[in-house]
Parts: C-alpha cells; sequence; structure tokens
C-alpha cells in the first residue's frame, strides 16, 4: 500500500536527487514549484525503491503525477491498486506529450480522457542563445539592456544571499505598490514568492539580484533539472527600466559559467493566461512550447460518443452550447446565487487574465475533454435560452459519481430543478452504470427537499454540506 508524506523542506531533500536528474521538461516535477505550490494543491510525496510519486489535489480531487525513479512500472502497479483500493478515480496531472502516449498504449489504462489548457504550457528556450542574445531576432532585449546601461549604468547582478533579505522585501514592497488591484493567482503568486526566498538555500537553488547601490531593484531564483534551467521566479520594480532582460541575461550567464558548460534549455514556466506576461514571453522566441495534459483513466464520459439530449416534462437537457457563453458567464458569476453551490468566482484561483465570456465555458469543455465532468445545460424547450445547469462529476473508481444542479433565480421553485436531477440521475445510472451522490450547502433547505424528493437520502453532513446518496425511493407531493 503507498504511503504518502507531506511536502516540505525535509521531504524535497530525499526527493532532490530523483528529481533533478529526471527527463522531464516541465516545471511541475521541480522543487521549487513543489515547494511554493504544494501547499495550494495539498501536494504529498511517496518515496520508495529510489521512485517518487506526487498526490495532488486539482480540481478539489486527488490527481497522481507520472512516476519517476528507478521503479517507474512497479510504482504504477502499486497506483493502481491504491487508487482502487481507497476509492479514487485514477487521474494524471501535468503530463507530457510523451508520457500521455505511454500512458494511451499501456493496458491498465483503459477509457483514458485527456485535455489541455495553453495557459499552463511552460515556455521552453535555448540556453545558449538566452546566453547570447545575439541576432536580429533578439534586437529588442539588447536595446533594453542598452537603455538600462545608459540610464543606469553597467548592471551589478550577483547571487542572491541571506544578507539581502531586508533589501528583498524592501523591493517587494514597491513591487506590490506598483501592481495594485493583483488577482487571486497573482497574490497567490507573491505569497509563494515569499515562501520560496525563506526555504531556496536549503534546496541549493541558484539565485541572483539586480543592485543599484545598496538597492535590490529585480531578483531571481531558478533550479537546475537535468539539462534545464528553471525560473522559478522572476521580480523586478516597473519604474526600473530593463530591469528583467538585464536580470535574466545575466542570471543564464552566472548560472552556465558556475557550472562551466551550458545547459540545453530554460523553462519560464507558463503565462497563466495573462495577456501581457504572453507578450513578454513570446518576445524571447520560445523555441517550444510545453503542453501539459491532465489526464482521468476510465472516465464515464469516454464511453459517450456525443452527448444526448435527456428530457423532462417541461425541461429538456442539451450539451452546453457555444451560443450560451454569455449566459453561462452570468451563471457562475452571480455571487449570491452560487453561494449556494460554495463557490465564489473572485478567489478562485484557475481564473486567470481577464474574465470575458470564454473564461466558463472554456473550463467547462477543458473538464469535460478531461474525463472530471458531464456537464448539461437546462432549458424549457431544445433551441430556448439556457436557465441553468445540470451535472455529474466527482467519479471515483468504483464507478460512483456525483449529481450536481444550478438554476438562475427567476427559474427556480418551479420544480425544474427536480426535472433536472430526474433527468440526469436516468442518465447515469442507465447509460453510465454509476452509483450516484449528491450535496448541498447547510443553510440550502430548498436543494435539501429537492434532494429527497429525487430520491436521494441524506448519509452525513459537515460543517459545509448535507451528504446523500440515491436510494431511488423519491418522496413526491
Amino acid at each position: 500500500m503507498l504511503q504518502f508524506e507531506p511536502c516540505n523542506l525535509d521531504s524535497l531533500k530525499r526527493a532532490s536527487s530523483i528529481v533533478r536528474q529526471a527527463h522531464f521538461l516541465c516545471n511541475d516535477f521541480s522543487l521549487g514549484t513543489l515547494l511554493t505550490w504544494g501547499a495550494e494543491y495539498r501536494a504529498q510525496l511517496c518515496l520508495r525503491h529510489g521512485t517518487l510519486l506526487i498526490r495532488e489535489e486539482i480540481s478539489d480531487q486527488p490527481a497522481f503525477s507520472w512516476p519517476v525513479g528507478d521503479d517507474v512500472d512497479g510504482m504504477l502497479d502499486e497506483l493502481v491498486a491504491y487508487t482502487e483500493q481507497e476509492g479514487l478515480a485514477l487521474r494524471f496531472f501535468a503530463l507530457d506529450q510523451a508520457t500521455l502516449v505511454k500512458a494511451r498504449s499501456d493496458p491498465r489504462f483503459s477509457d483514458l480522457m485527456a485535455a489541455r489548457e495553453d495557459k499552463w504550457s511552460d515556455y521552453l528556450y535555448d540556453f545558449q542563445e538566452m546566453a547570447a542574445f545575439s541576432g536580429r531576432r533578439f534586437s529588442g532585449q539588447r536595446n533594453h539592456i542598452n537603455k538600462y546601461r545608459k540610464l543606469y549604468g553597467e548592471p551589478v547582478i550577483r547571487s542572491l544571499t541571506e544578507a539581502d533579505g531586508e533589501a528583498v522585501q524592501a523591493m517587494l514592497r514597491q513591487y506590490a505598490q506598483e501592481h495594485p488591484g493583483r488577482s487571486a493567482l497573482e497574490e497567490a503568486e507573491l505569497r509563494h514568492t515569499h515562501a520560496l526566498l525563506r526555504q531556496y538555500a536549503g534546496l541549493g537553488m541558484p539565485a541572483a539580484c539586480l543592485m543599484q547601490g545598496e538597492r535590490v531593484v529585480a531578483f531571481t531564483i531558478g533550479e537546475i533539472v537535468g539539462d534545464t534551467l528553471m525560473i522559478h521566479v522572476e521580480k523586478a520594480l516597473k519604474s526600473v527600466e530593463g530591469a528583467y532582460p538585464t536580470l535574466f541575461h545575466g542570471f543564464v550567464n552566472a548560472v552556465g559559467n558556475a557550472l562551466g558548460r551550458p545547459l540545453r534549455y530554460v523553462n519560464r514556466e507558463d503565462d497563466s493566461g495573462d495577456p501581457g506576461l504572453r507578450t513578454s514571453k513570446q518576445q524571447y522566441h520560445p523555441i517550444a512550447m510545453m503542453p501539459k495534459y491532465q489526464v482521468h483513466v476510465r472516465a464515464p464520459g469516454a464511453r459517450i460518443a456525443q452527448l444526448p439530449v435527456l428530457r423532462g416534462e417541461n425541461m429538456v437537457l442539451t450539451p452546453i452550447r457555444e451560443t450560451d457563453k454569455e449566459a453561462y458567464l452570468r451563471l457562475n458569476t452571480d455571487i449570491e446565487n452560487n453561494r449556494w453551490w460554495g463557490y465564489d468566482y473572485r478567489t478562485d484561483e484557475n481564473i486567470t487574465g481577464p474574465i470575458d465570456e470564454n473564461t466558463f465555458y472554456d473550463s467547462v469543455q477543458f473538464d469535460m475533454a478531461a474525463g472530471d465532468s458531464i456537464n448539461f445545460a437546462i432549458r424549457e424547450r431544445e433551441e430556448g435560452p439556457m436557465i441553468g445547469e445540470a451535472l455529474l462529476w466527482n467519479f471515483t473508481a468504483r464507478r460512483g459519481g456525483e449529481v450536481g444542479c444550478r438554476l438562475f433565480p427567476p427559474w427556480q421553485g418551479k420544480g425544474l430543478g427536480a426535472q433536472a436531477i430526474d433527468a440526469i440521475v436516468r442518465f447515469g445510472l442507465d447509460d453510465l452504470g454509476l452509483t450516484l451522490r449528491a450535496r448541498c450547502c447547510l443553510e440550502n433547505l430548498p436543494s435539501y427537499r429537492m434532494l429527497t424528493r429525487c430520491g436521494f437520502r441524506e448519509c452525513g453532513k459537515d460543517q459545509t454540506y448535507y451528504y446523500f446518496d440515491y436510494t431511488g425511493c423519491a418522496e413526491r407531493e
């Protein structure tokens, strides 16, 4: 039976030799990413037989890395047994293209569904090109560095040390003032920067700062994984022109000089869907984008060639259409209505960049392609407007699934939610062979009554939700 331990500085030190010899190019398997984002995703590590397996919570459900080390195949066997014993859906996160091909050809992983979001793809650069910045393609970077020299003199770039702590904190305070109105993701990223500053030295990560006298105006923290330099943190004052390219160029050269040889790649991580960050990273001319796939094994949705239309007495469930984008945006950003779902888009760190009509539509299409949910639009007639959503999600290894439903306020209290639940229950039972569950917030008594009328029975509660199993014995008024 696999045993997982907390992801912290001590466990990462023990895993460091495996990680640093890995041939994965994406940053998700680096020590710096695990150290900074590990708490956010409740990361845990399993180390055995010289092999590392990572468990995280992705979209509030367990997901696992592809193992790396001496006994990958043995660890995969144990992972299959572990998820079956624990009743967990077998999900992988951040698989690269080559590993996805392996998984698809592995007989242990039937009914596999996979999806990627381009905003999480890593930017991969040629190390020697970043060290040289030669040729017309990099004239913009050279111009910025020359402007820095003209304005501030010859760049002073040196290793970041513990003694720089106060100067770095002063720089970050000014950085925060220069970037007001930060998103939830940006706030998290800033917290993680502070966390990495406290612990990077303990993992032997290279770091550098750009100085102006006694003042730190930019700093960076990286990590060498295989033949790749991962850049985990790049922070520069917006008021110091040319600071970013000046520091980056100097840091790449400093790492190469310290090693006595060039590496092959520089990974500057993803752009998180931020248009400005995307433009900036593209200007450095990546040689490749590193897509990362989320994978669901034995996904119920793999058995559906085409999502059906489900009908109730005066309600119909159809696929969510492109023409529903505006309605789906309103459904997801109605703060008061979504309080009953336990969701607030303002604290959703998966939302990056500006919110528009594509934000939630793209997200639900990703979830469905990854096998993590099966979503329907609720309508009063097949070609009518979207008035709500019904879905199956939170699947388990034992073919369990959870039912969910929400309606725009004007259509609540008319029996349409119960009809949607009935229709999706029939689909889950008859077409997919699922064992069904549901939940509702403790304060949401209308949903409690609706679920019990639809054949669900309360089986427990916690501080947030009532939980239900489907018994098929409906209470009808």
